[in-house]
C-alpha cells in the first residue's frame, strides 16, 4: 500500500493565535559551546541571495564565453595582432575567468552556512581565500583592459580632428582611464585585505561606491566622445552624397548601446536590491567593444562576392561544419574555378582579386607566366575628388 502524505495545514489546521512560523527564531552553538540564535528570516535571506548572485553570474559567464569565441572565428587573420583586437579579447578572458571563480567561490567554505552566521572560518580552507582574492584581481584587469581598450580606440576615431584638439582630448582621456584603474586597484587591495582578514567592509562602502561611479563616468565619457564624433562624421557624409554607410551607422548604434545600458545598470543598482547588479557594467561593455567590430565588418564584407573571400577562410567554416579534406578541398578548388570563368553581367561589377586565389585554382586563360604573382582588377569604379576646406571633427 503506498504512502500518502497530506499538506500540515490539513493533519494540523489548529493555529496559535499571534504566532508567525516564518519568524521564528532556533539555537546552535559556538564550538566552545555558547548558543547563538538565528531565525528563519536571516537563512531565507542567505539562501536566496547565493541562489540569486549565482544566476547573475551564470549568466555573465555563458554570454561572455559565446562572445569570445565568436570574436575569434569572426576576427580575420590579419586583424588578429591589432591592439584593440588583443585588449577586447582580453578583456573577454578576464571577465570570464573573473565570472568563474566568482562562481567558484559560492562552493567553498566561505559560503557554507555554519561559517557564515558563526564568524568561525577556522576550517575554512586557504584555497578558498585565494579564490576569493584572485578573482577581485582579475576584476581589475578587467577594467584595466576595457579602459585602454577606449583610449586606443579614442586616439584612432580622432586621428581627424586637429591637433589643438585632439591631443588635450588624447591626453584627458588618459587621465580618466588612469583614475578609474586608480580607485579600482584601491578597493581591489582593500578588498583582498578584508577577505584575508574575514572581516565586514562596513567602513569602506563607500569606496566601492566610489569606483562604481568613476567606472560609469568613463564608460559615458568614452561612449559620448564616440557618439559626438561618429554622428558628426555621418553628417559630414550626407552632405557630401555618400549614403550607403553601413558599417558607421552599425558602431554608432553600438556607440549608444554601450553608452546607455551599462550607465543605467550601474545607477539602478543604488535603488534596486539586487545582488552584485554592478557587476554586470562590466560585462556589458567587454562584450558591447567587440560586439560592435564584429557587426561592422560583417556589414562592410556583406556587399563582397563569396569569391573574392580568401580560401582558408571558407574551409575554416566547412572544417567546423563538415571537416576538411582532400574532398571537400578538391570540390572547393572546382567550385572556384567554375565561379570565376562564369561571370554574369551582375557580378562584373565587383572587385576580382586574382592575388587572393591560389595559381592552380585559376582558369588556364588568366594565368600570365610573366606576372606570377597575378593581378587585382576593378570594374565600374567611379571615384569623385572633394577638397575639405576644415577639418572634421
Amino acid at each position: 500500500m503506498a504512502a500518502t502524505f497530506e499538506p500540515y495545514t490539513k493533519t494540523h489546521p489548529e493555529r496559535l493565535p499571534g504566532f508567525d512560523p516564518f519568524t521564528q527564531s532556533f539555537n546552535l552553538s559556538y564550538p566552545d559551546g555558547h548558543p547563538f540564535t538565528i531565525s528563519v528570516t536571516d537563512a531565507d535571506v542567505f539562501i536566496q541571495y547565493n541562489i540569486r548572485i549565482c544566476i547573475n553570474y551564470g549568466s555573465q559567464f555563458g554570454a561572455s564565453v559565446v562572445l569570445f569565441v565568436i570574436l575569434l572565428l569572426l576576427t580575420r587573420r590579419e586583424k588578429r595582432a591589432s591592439s584593440v583586437f588583443i585588449l577586447n579579447s582580453s578583456a573577454l578572458l578576464f571577465n570570464i575567468i573573473r565570472l568563474l571563480l566568482q562562481l567558484i567561490h559560492f562552493t567553498t567554505g566561505l559560503e557554507h552556512f555554519y561559517p557564515y552566521f558563526s564568524l568561525d572560518y577556522s576550517n575554512v580552507p586557504r584555497s578558498a581565500y585565494a579564490i576569493s582574492v584572485t578573482g577581485s584581481v582579475f576584476q581589475t584587469l578587467v577594467v584595466a583592459c576595457i579602459e585602454a581598450s577606449l583610449v586606443v580606440q579614442v586616439h584612432v576615431v580622432c586621428a581627424t580632428i586637429r591637433r589643438r584638439y585632439r591631443w588635450p582630448l588624447l591626453a584627458l582621456s588618459i587621465a580618466v582611464a588612469l583614475a578609474t584603474i586608480a580607485f579600482r586597484m584601491a578597493w581591489m587591495v582593500e578588498n583582498c585585505i578584508a577577505i584575508i582578514k574575514v572581516s565586514y567592509m562596513d567602513t569602506i562602502w563607500w569606496l566601492e561606491s566610489a569606483c562604481n561611479i568613476v567606472i560609469t563616468v568613463s564608460v559615458c565619457f568614452f561612449c559620448a566622445i564616440f557618439v559626438t564624433k561618429l554622428g558628426f562624421a555621418l553628417r559630414q557624409r550626407r552632405r557630401l552624397g555618400v549614403r550607403d554607410f553601413g558599417p558607421m551607422k552599425i558602431i554608432f548604434v553600438c556607440g549608444c548601446q554601450t553608452l546607455t545600458i551599462p550607465a543605467v545598470f550601474s545607477i539602478t543598482q543604488y535603488f534596486v536590491v539586487f545582488p552584485e547588479l554592478s557587476s554586470n557594467l562590466l560585462t556589458l561593455v567587454a562584450i558591447s567593444l567587440p560586439l560592435s567590430s564584429i557587426w561592422a565588418g560583417a556589414n562592410f564584407d556583406q556587399g563582397r562576392h563569396s569569391d573574392t573571400q580568401p580560401l582558408h577562410r571558407r574551409n575554416l567554416w566547412r572544417g567546423l561544419a563538415f571537416g576538411v579534406n582532400s574532398t571537400t578541398l578538391n570540390n572547393t578548388g572546382s567550385e572556384k574555378h567554375m565561379t570565376t570563368s562564369g561571370m554574369t553581367a551582375s557580378t562584373a561589377a565587383q572587385t576580382l582579386c586574382y592575388s587572393d586565389q591560389p595559381l592552380s585554382m585559376l582558369s588556364k586563360g588568366s594565368y600570365d607566366p610573366m606576372d606570377p604573382q597575378g593581378i587585382c582588377v576593378e570594374h565600374d569604379i567611379s571615384i569623385d575628388s572633394v577638397q575639405r576646406k576644415y577639418s572634421m571633427v
